[in-house]
């Protein structure tokens, strides 16, 4: 037989038998695959229906502005026409007073004289207050101040290029940039870029049309809100997948202290074998737990894998190849037995909080995210949450799927390198 022929021999041998303790020990079995489906199901139950429901944004809006104004039709065009966003007119001492009361996250405001600086053309501006902590309330009036901002910026533009083009006759002799009949000067003002405003003031909404400030959502297709099981059962699963570690670890060291290393080698099992069979039973190992958890996850619990089911089950693959290598490597590291469980508990604890297996990892700060990155639980909850949650191709998830090879290799060569019989 060959020296490659007696190696795949050899570390087959010693994976099927590492396969087999483990198929055999009631408690490991308990702990890696029915302990999990309890954490799915107590979670999914805490979180509720209400989890990934399509709520409507709600802004507030206060203008310290009289009826009729410009301010007034934009919040008024607003909420007739924006389907999916909550508008919600408040006084500006009631929006500040429960501003500061934390009863809302923030509002939009309109200063006195914005209607007259627009009509003029001239400089103005809208002021978003908020609390430090809403982040989404923030956001949402951001967004809504600089679609507001953009579109009379735009029609200031338009306006005055079409008055430089026509002429002073087109503006019967009025500066582009200063409409005839601006407010506080007789006739009724000219909108930029729309006709002479009608006597009494625009009708509802027609400021809004006139300024563009309208929110329009549309729906294409039919789109199913996540579920709190969509991200668990693979959150839970690479968090089960890595505490596996103590498995791994534990095994090569008790094959260790009781020389068993030495007697294999004695019966011409060359190291490489010894390794090799190592990382192929923790690999086996993983592929038991993802191929019980995937079959549970979708028959039981009716997990959407996304467009791509292949590639999710690749990404457990590749998950499953840098557990065995990390779990060889821990075994290097640790001295005793009760070390190497220890070390795994802890490294799988920490790795799973910061990795995303406890909670979505899109919905941490920024730089925590960039942080978890060490992590190889990062790399493969991002690859779960594109492909299962958004809609991501197999192409989407290189980088994931590259990062977790990078792991693999990186943990295999070090576990080769640090590898002893006694």
């Amino acid at each position: 037989m060959s020296n490659a022929g007696r190696f795949l021999r050899q570390a087959a041998i010693l994976a099927a038998k590492d396969l087999k303790v483990f198929l055999l020990d009631r408690g490991s079995l308990l702990f890696a695959l029915v302990f999990p489906f309890a954490f799915v199901v107590m979670f999914s139950l805490m979180m509720g229906p209400s989890f990934g429901e399509d709520k409507p944004v709600i802004v507030h809006l206060a203008t310290a502005e009289p009826e009729g104004s410009i301010s007034h039709q934009i919040i008024q065009g607003m909420e007739a026409s924006a389907e999916g966003l909550q508008v919600r007119r408040l006084a500006p001492e009631e929006a500040r007073q429960a501003l500061l009361k934390q009863e809302i996250g923030g509002y939009l405001f309109f200063p006195p004289g914005f209607s007259e600086a627009v009509m003029r053309g001239q400089p103005t501006r809208l002021t978003v207050y908020y609390h430090p902590e809403a982040v989404t309330a923030r956001a949402a009036l951001t967004s809504v101040a600089r679609a507001i901002a953009t579109e009379i910026r735009s029609y200031q533009v338009m306006y005055r290029a079409i008055a430089e083009l026509a002429g002073p006759a087109a503006t019967g002799g009025v500066p582009p940039g200063q409409p005839a009949g601006a407010p506080g000067e007789g006739a009724g003002g000219v909108l930029p870029g729309q006709g002479a405003r009608p006597p009494g003031g625009w009708g509802p909404g027609q400021a809004a049309d006139a300024l563009g400030v309208r929110a329009d959502f549309q729906q294409v297709g039919e789109i199913e809100a996540a579920r709190p099981v969509d991200f668990l059962v693979p959150g839970y699963l690479t968090m089960f997948v890595f505490f596996a570690l103590a498995f791994t670890g534990e095994s090569l060291l008790a094959e260790r202290e009781t020389c068993t290393l030495e007697r294999l080698v004695a019966a011409s099992t060359s190291r490489g074998s010894i390794l090799g069979g190592k990382m192929a039973g923790a690999f086996l190992r993983g592929l038991v737990q993802l191929v019980i958890f995937w079959v549970a996850g979708t028959l039981v619990f009716h997990v959407r894998m996304g467009h791509y089911p292949a590639a999710v089950v690749l990404v457990s693959v590749l998950l499953t190849v840098v557990s065995a290598a990390v779990g060889v490597f821990l075994a290097t590291v640790a001295r005793t037995r009760k070390g190497a469980a220890s070390m795994a508990v802890f490294i799988s604890l920490s790795a799973a909080a910061l990795g995303g297996c406890w909670w979505p990892l899109f919905i941490m700060p920024r730089w925590l995210q960039n942080l978890a990155r060490i992590t190889p639980h990062a790399w493969a909850n991002s690859a779960f949450n594109k492909l299962m949650l958004f809609g991501a191709t197999p192409a989407d998830v290189l980088p994931e799927m590259g990062a977790l090879v990078i792991f693999a290799i990186v943990f295999g060569a070090l576990a080769a390198g640090r590898f002893r019989l006694n």
